[in-house]
């Protein structure tokens, strides 16, 4: 005889569960519960019980959810549901549905209820106290029997104000709220005890679902803000009720701010600065630049800094905070440009031209390469990348004569057009020209004539740039050998270039807009956008805090232990630089 384990089936167990039930088909208190919920459904009190009269429609006799009936606050009890369901089946007044689930009269009721508005007509002698009786408004809605279906991801909590909506409003603060914040936020005490009680506090305030709480926790760790356990962990209700206000804050802080971030040497306090660098530089590659996405972050950052203005936590700094403010807004506009921005630049003309000059876009054409055909022959579907050399020569050639120079054309007539240089850099929109009258003329009378060759020709317009570099981390990494400034060389400011570019990619282009692109530079001195790497908004802001942020930096001590003739309990601050020891005063510290 073998032994073996076992496990009970799902199905096992429901049937099991049915055989008890058959067992004992009535509940312990079975009369007490058939006696409340049939005096629910009387003709003594649904006529006037409103709640109930929306759940089962009065004369309609609508069936009511059990569930909602083992809710009431006399039924709460009554455990459990499966036998109080067995307790109702016995009733000669109510009838249960064969599922078990819902219930209802037999007789379904006559007369008139609250759910009519002629009901209290009939009893004008009677004064009802509006205290124990509210007047229904009609015509009165009825209650859905089934749970309301929220959208995947969310739930009825979920829909509760956050305090993060475009329309919330800070709430009257108290004459005592007022004294109690004059104390937390005095001007004498430092900035950083004050902001640190305001976080917290503001914490509070908010309902910080996960996509709230992700946005403001970043946030605050890339403000320099710290992060960690409570404080204060198992505090009693009466020991919170001893404390104020500030102290609270501070027993249930997660977030800290060192006291070093008071050194004005090392950190500055900056809103707009820290604000513009998140929105542009940090969040965007981090979390992309889905519409709702960037709404939600630049909400979150708007409700932080109406919240210090509000309550005046720092009052110094109320100039910061406003132009924070307003970047915010600008930035919930600009960001969903510059994606669409940077998905359809750099346009035809310069594909054209990169693909004709040997720029980042030649050769990628491969429709009418022998192993595409066989893929193709095979049933494989290919996308099709960069244009062919017939279409790219059409749409320069057309490009050029409708708003190249008469030099220009001429060097492109004699075929002699050269390719001097490619560069990369990074271009600041100043200036965006649509194509004129003229332009759409010439391009509707090309269209006709290369209309069965290449097809709709888009008429083309004028986006003038100027260099522009970004405060990035370039200089941070770079060896000092080959770049003794640190970075590279920023060549000559105020450089102006003139690209060539259709108008629907225009119209996602905005005066400001930063661009880090390669440039090709033509005989003729016809410049050529070659590649868009990267589009950003026109406050794009790059801050050291990103390195902080990653790879928080650590104190390097040298100890004697890792020197000649160690000896224990020793411990030296030295650097050892050419086989020399020198004490940290002495000596600079050399990471190489």
């Amino acid at each position: 005889m073998s032994c073996g384990s076992f496990n009970i089936t799902p199905e096992l167990l429901a049937q099991a569960k049915a055989q008890a039930v058959a067992a004992q088909d009535d509940h312990p208190e079975g009369d007490t519960i058939r006696r409340q919920v049939e005096f629910y459904f009387s003709d003594e009190n649904l006529p006037t019980d409103l709640h109930l009269l929306q759940q089962c429609g009065g004369r309609e006799n609508i069936p009511v959810s059990i569930s909602r009936i083992c809710g009431f606050k006399k039924m709460r009890r009554y455990k459990p549901k499966s036998l109080v369901v067995a307790a109702l089946r016995k009733s000669a007044f109510l009838e249960v549905s064969a599922d078990g689930k819902t219930i209802k009269r037999k007789v379904p009721l006559q007369g008139k209820t609250l759910l009519d508005e002629d009901f209290c007509k009939e009893e004008d002698d009677i004064a009802f106290d509006p205290r124990t009786r509210e007047p229904a408004v009609y015509p009165v809605p009825l209650h859905p029997q089934q749970k309301k279906v929220y959208a995947e991801g969310t739930s009825k909590n979920m829909q509760k104000p956050t305090g993060f909506e475009e329309t919330y409003v800070e709430p009257p603060v108290t004459p005592a709220e007022a004294e109690e914040e004059d104390r937390m936020y005095d001007e004498d005490k430092p900035f950083v005890e004050r902001i640190e009680i305001a976080i917290q506090r503001f914490k509070q305030k908010r309902r910080m679902h996960e996509m709230y709480a992700k946005i403001f926790n970043k946030l605050m760790r890339y403000g320099g803000v710290e992060s960690g356990p409570r404080m204060y962990q198992g505090l009693s209700k009466t020991e919170m009720k001893e404390m104020d206000a500030g102290e609270i804050a501070r027993a249930m802080a997660v977030h800290s701010v060192p006291w070093d971030r008071g050194d004005e040497k090392r950190w500055a306090v900056d809103f707009v600065g820290i604000g513009s660098a998140f929105l542009s530089s940090w969040y965007p590659a981090h979390c992309g630049y889905a519409p709702g996405g960037i709404k939600t972050a630049c909400q979150v950052l708007r409700s932080f800094y109406n919240y210090l203005r509000y309550h005046r936590v720092c009052p110094e700094y109320d100039h910061q905070l406003q132009a924070a403010l307003k970047m915010c807004d600008v930035a919930e506009r600009e960001l969903v440009k510059v994606d669409a921005a940077g998905l359809t630049l750099p346009g035809d003309f310069n594909i054209s031209a990169s693909t004709l000059f040997g720029g980042a876009h030649a050769g990628l054409f491969a429709s009418d390469k022998s192993w595409a055909q066989e893929a193709r022959r095979d049933g494989v579907s290919l996308n099709e990348m960069g244009l062919c050399e017939q279409e790219a020569r059409i749409k320069f050639s057309t490009g050029l004569a409708a708003l190249g120079t008469d030099e220009q054309q001429e060097l492109v007539g004699a075929a002699s057009l050269q390719f001097l240089n490619k560069e990369s850099t990074g271009l600041e929109v100043t200036a965006i020209s649509l194509a004129d009258g003229i332009t759409n003329e010439f391009y509707a009378a090309q269209t006709e004539i290369v209309k069965n060759k290449l097809g709709h020709l888009e008429p083309l317009g004028k986006l003038v740039c100027k260099i522009w570099y970004a405060g990035d981390c370039d200089e941070w990494d770079l060896p000092k050998q080959k770049y003794p400034d640190g970075e590279p060389s920023k060549g000559v400011q105020g450089r102006e270039f003139e690209f060539w570019v259709e108008e629907r990619v225009l119209n996602e282009c905005f005066v400001g807009m930063k661009i880090d692109a390669s440039i090709i530079t033509l005989e003729g001195d016809i410049t050529i956008l070659d590649e868009v790497k990267q589009t950003h908004c026109s406050f794009h802001t790059w801050l050291p805090n990103e390195l902080w942020m990653d790879n928080k930096p650590k104190e390097v001590r040298w100890l004697a232990k890792g020197l000649p003739d160690y000896e224990e309990d020793v411990e030296i601050d030295v650097v050892k630089k050419d086989g020399q020891c020198k004490t940290r005063e002495d000596a600079e510290f050399d990471d190489e």
